[in-house]
């Protein structure tokens, strides 16, 4: 899938030590493009790691060809665990390990190893 990035605002949130970013997509002719493939280029383009970068929130407006986008960049893993919900975590996922993690979240068995985080 092709798309565009454009970083309209970037700012370093020192409290929680993460880069927070204001991203717009531009996808002419195609459907918005899904967190992951958001994620990579995002990561690409940062310079940074993408299982530390976390999409948090697309706005898509009906038959727009440009979304606004909110990405969080961070610098350990502790503090991505302890500032995302896991429902935002999960979501920045792959699909099979999103649906591995539901499973046995719902049998109670442990779920963690899935995340990856490095």
């Amino acid at each position: 899938m092709s798309f565009d990035v454009e970083i309209l605002e970037e700012k370093k949130n020192l409290l929680i030590d993460r880069i927070e970013l204001k991203v717009k997509i531009e996808h002419f002719g195609l459907g918005t493009p899904n967190r992951l493939e958001l994620k990579k280029k995002i990561s690409a383009l940062k310079t940074s790691n993408d299982t530390l970068t976390i999409v948090k929130d697309i706005q898509t407006h009906f038959g727009s060809t440009q979304d606004i986008a909110k990405v969080y960049l961070y610098d350990n893993v502790e503090e991505l665990q302890y500032f995302e919900p896991f429902h935002i975590q999960v979501r920045n996922l792959p699909k099979d390990k999103r649906e591995n993690i539901y499973k046995l979240k719902k049998k109670k068995e442990n779920y963690k190893h899935l995340f990856d985080y490095k």
